[in-house]
């Protein structure tokens, strides 16, 4: 800072005899204030005084006086865009050629504007005159709009003039798009009915899909099949496909999923859970036929015991006299069987079935 203004601050700073007195970090927030001519009286008379004793915060004044000086000699955009003088500059001209155009029918002698020709052209220079009225008249004319068309529309389809269409949730899935997609998650859905519940499945491929339907949709049991049948997804998503797969075991293609998973689903859970869906079938070919196998050859004990245990449970219904095939299994499993509990359960089995044969 220069003498002179170092003079012309003390000589401020005695002027001012009830100035307040400040230090260094007080005087650093009250700089900016001064240099922007915003501190008061006494800030400014106290800045004034420090800055005269501490040579810190007299240069670090200098900095803000320069700042401000080459803000104040900056040229700013505002100055340099007039939005509202050109629109006035653009309407004036539109008004202008219209008349033109007016004056030049006249001469010529053609018949002037209607009076909705006349109208339109006033409502359009009012919009263009006044820009808020215009977009308020627009929102006010789309919700008159929205209000009376789907009325129109109802009362049209009542009286037969329009025929309804049924517009299916669920897309139909190509075997192309089976072939690229995985189930990433499968969730229940109220379906707007007492208690009743929907089926979503979120597909993903390079395009994602949901599938919305009842457990007996077609494609959400076609989709379902294939997860199932090709191991695909996690095994979450494997198991909650059966728990919805289970409530359409009438189907006997549902059931020949389930059994083709009881029997080579990579998860023992999974296959253990569409055995457990395949309770009460056991009078069906297949179903038997694959509580056999999986007794006979899977790995887990787990699997293996709530098949031994389906197995009694046909038995004491009666429902395994035709097929000797269980008998001959029972007895082996009953005498030779490495888990205590299958053999237990195999040789009540066949004790149940000795009185029926």
């Amino acid at each position: 800072m220069k003498p002179l203004e170092n003079d012309k601050l003390a000589k401020s700073a005695q002027a001012n005899a009830s100035a307040l007195e400040v230090n260094c970090e007080s005087a650093e927030r009250l700089l900016i204030y001064y240099a922007c001519d915003e501190a008061k009286p006494e800030e400014r008379a106290a800045v004034e005084q420090h800055v005269c004793e501490c040579a810190n915060c007299a240069a670090m004044l200098a900095v803000e006086l320069r700042l401000q000086q080459m803000l104040a000699t900056m040229p700013q955009t505002a100055d340099e865009l007039d939005l509202a003088g050109e629109l006035l500059a653009q309407c004036r001209s539109e008004l202008a050629e219209a008349l033109d155009d007016s004056r030049d029918r006249t001469a010529l002698g053609l018949q002037s504007q209607g009076f909705l020709a006349r109208c339109f052209a006033w409502c359009r220079m009012e919009m263009v005159m006044h820009p808020a009225m215009g977009a308020a008249f627009f929102v006010l004319m789309g919700l008159a709009v929205g209000r009376v068309m789907p009325n129109a529309s109802n009362g049209t389809q009542q009286a037969g003039l329009i025929p309804t269409s049924t517009v299916y949730a669920s897309p139909r899935i190509s075997d192309q798009q089976l072939q690229n997609m995985n189930v990433s998650g499968i969730y229940l859905v109220p379906d707007g009915t007492a208690g009743g519940q929907s089926v979503e499945l979120h597909l993903r491929a390079m395009q994602p899909i949901v599938i919305t339907g009842g457990p007996d949709d077609e494609d959400v049991k076609r989709v379902l099949s294939f997860v199932m049948t090709n191991n695909q997804s996690d095994s979450d998503v494997r198991m909650d496909s059966v728990d919805v797969l289970r409530s359409s075991t009438n189907d006997a293609e549902v059931r020949r999923v389930l059994c083709a998973t009881s029997l080579h689903d990579a998860n023992a859970s999974v296959r253990l859970r569409a055995l457990e869906a395949l309770h009460g079938f056991e009078q069906d070919d297949t179903v038997r036929d694959t509580l056999l196998d999986a007794l006979m050859h899977d790995s887990n004990p787990g699997v293996r015991i709530e098949a031994v245990s389906e197995l009694r449970a046909t038995v004491e219904s009666g429902k395994a006299t035709a097929d000797p095939r269980i008998a001959r299994v029972l007895r082996d499993l009953s005498e030779h069987d490495s888990n205590n509990y299958i053999r237990l359960q195999a040789a009540a089995a066949v004790r149940n079935l000795a009185p029926q044969q």
